[in-house]
This record gives C-alpha cells, sequence and structure tokens, in this order.
C-alpha cells in the first residue's frame, strides 16, 4: 500500500516540479529541522519512562532513550505499530516484566492519541478558516468519545465485574482496568506525559514550518500548527510503513487548501519523511551494539556455568 499510494501521489503531484523544489532547497534549514525533529525521541522517552513509572516498573532514562530510538527506527522499516512491538519487547527482555512492557506502550500509545486529538478539536475555528471538512472535526470528536467511552467501560466495569481467570482476553482487560487505575491515582505524572505530548505535536509543526521556509513554500506557522496534527494523525494510521503514502496523501489535501500545490505538498511531506528517517538512523547502530552487548554477556554466563 505505502509503495502504490507513493507512486500514485507521485505521478499526481507533477514529479518534475516536485523535484525542482527539492532541488532548490535551502540544505542548511533542512539541517536545523531534523536537529529539531530528534526532539521527538527524547520526548518519546521521558513520556514512556512516566507511565512505567506510574505503572510501578523501572527504567532508566537512558534504556528509555535506547530502547525509543530502536523503535523509532524499527517504525520506519515495519508497519506503523511496529516500533511499538520492538518497545516491548526491548522492555520485557532487559527489565523483565511482559506486563508492564505491553501497557506502558499501549497506554502510552493513548495518551498520545488522546492529546493529537484533542488538538484537532482545539483547533476548530483554524481548520474552518481554511476549509477543511467539518466531517474532519466530526471524525476525530467521535474517535476521542469512543476513547473515552472505552476507557471508562474498562475501568468501571472490567475491575469491578472480571473476576481473575486464565482467559487471557478477561485477564487483559482487567489488568488494563488495574493500570488505568495507577495512571488515574497519579496524576502528576500522567499530567506531565499528556503536556509531552502536546510539545510533540507543537515540535513536529515547528519541523513542517521550517521545511516548509527551506522549500520557499507559502505554508506559514499557523498553518502548519493547524494542519500538521491532521497529517501526523494519517501517518499513524497502522496501514503502512512508517506513514509513507498515507501521510503524502493528507499533505496534499490538507496544505492545498493553504494555496500549496500539489507538487509542493508531496515535496514538503516527502521531505519530513525523509527528515524522519534521518532522526531515526541512530536507532540502528543502537540496535546493533544492544544485540552485540547481549550476545557478550550471553556468551559469558556460558562460561561460567562450565
Amino acid at each position: 500500500m505505502s509503495a502504490g499510494l507513493l507512486v500514485y501521489f507521485v505521478l499526481k503531484a507533477d514529479p518534475a516540479q516536485a523535484a525542482a523544489t527539492i532541488r532548490n532547497a535551502d540544505p542548511f534549514l533542512l539541517a536545523l529541522a531534523i536537529l529539531q525533529l530528534a526532539l521527538q525521541v527524547p520526548l518519546l522517552a521521558w513520556r514512556w519512562r512516566l507511565i512505567t513509572s506510574s505503572l510501578g516498573g523501572r527504567m532508566p532514562y537512558g534504556a528509555a532513550l535506547r530502547y525509543s530510538w530502536i523503535g523509532t527506527f524499527a517504525g520506519q522499516i515495519l508497519p506503523s505499530i511496529g516500533g511499538d512491538a520492538v518497545r516491548m519487547w526491548l522492555y520485557w527482555t532487559r527489565q523483565g516484566s511482559r506486563r508492564i512492557a505491553v501497557y506502558g506502550v499501549v497506554l502510552e500509545r493513548l495518551i498520545m492519541v488522546v492529546a493529537l486529538l484533542a488538538l484537532v478539536i482545539l483547533s476548530q475555528s483554524g481548520l474552518a478558516a481554511r476549509g477543511v471538512p467539518v466531517t474532519v472535526l466530526g471524525t476525530a470528536s467521535l474517535l476521542l468519545a469512543c476513547i473515552a467511552a472505552a476507557t471508562a467501560a474498562i475501568f468501571f466495569f472490567a475491575k469491578r465485574m472480571l473476576k481473575e481467570s486464565h482467559f487471557l482476553p478477561i485477564r487483559a482487560l482487567r489488568h488494563a482496568a488495574e493500570d488505568l487505575n495507577r495512571l488515574r491515582t497519579d496524576l502528576p505524572r500522567t499530567s506531565l506525559a499528556l503536556g509531552l505530548s502536546f510539545a510533540a505535536y507543537l515540535n513536529m509543526a515547528i519541523v513542517m514550518w521550517m521545511i516548509g521556509l527551506g522549500l520557499d513554500l507559502g505554508a506559514s506557522l499557523a498553518d502548519c500548527m493547524v494542519l500538521a496534527p491532521l497529517v501526523v494523525l494519517a501517518g499513524m494510521l497502522p496501514i503502512s510503513f512508517g506513514g509513507w503514502g498515507i501521510r503524502e496523501g493528507a499533505a496534499i489535501l490538507l496544505f492545498g487548501l493553504v494555496g500549496l500545490s500539489q507538487a509542493e505538498a508531496f515535496a514538503l511531506s516527502a521531505i519530513f519523511g525523509l527528515c524522519s528517517v534521518a532522526v531515526t538512523l541512530p536507532g540502528s547502530m543502537l540496535w546493533v551494539t544492544l544485540e552485540r552487548a547481549g550476545e557478550a554477556a550471553r556468551s559469558q554466563s556460558a562460561e561460567r556455568d562450565r
């Protein structure tokens, strides 16, 4: 799907004009955008560590940063949820708790999605002024309401009504209710995690604005603040690799409303995607280093056993 959508949008957006837009880019501003975007990984690690601590787990910030960087790299070469699965696996195999590994990442993603949908709803007037269809706001509101209803159902009903069971779905629901209660009672950490989510999305909007400046496009900072959350939301759908294809389609649709041509909007989204790839590349080296360290530790343990 990613490959097919990319080919479709490249052909639709006039590849010659898109290539010309990219060739004329300011390399200094693009390098600055990469550095700005790199802040996303420390913010992710901090948010994940806060949630893990609320659930009773322990993870040094250095480990959270390494695992997060590896996870973001994996998210570029796997479907969107692949990076989250890798983070779960790393925490589980290194820190020893499968439950905290799974629910820590799931609840961190939940808080991130809630913050994103809230941003979309809060920017209602800006979206309407730019001609974004009302159905977009309605969809975001509906999704947020569904998340709230599901969370309330799990917390208020599953915790009280589901008894201990060896049946995995029932056990998972009960654990989810217990962990949601931990987040509810640890408001300082939960509030900070929510604030970090808002900061992460605003940072991505600033990055898009900087890329637009580097490509000499007409999108203002206000345009990026309003439209970037919707582009990011589209890229988060778990139906593509690294958001490629879906993100470009959303950018063409939304930034076309503020005067960008299809080629310019495609160039903006493609450069944003390439900047994301550049930011995640250190994760590949950390992954290799981590695996080598694990192999060395296992070899030493085997020698001691002999």
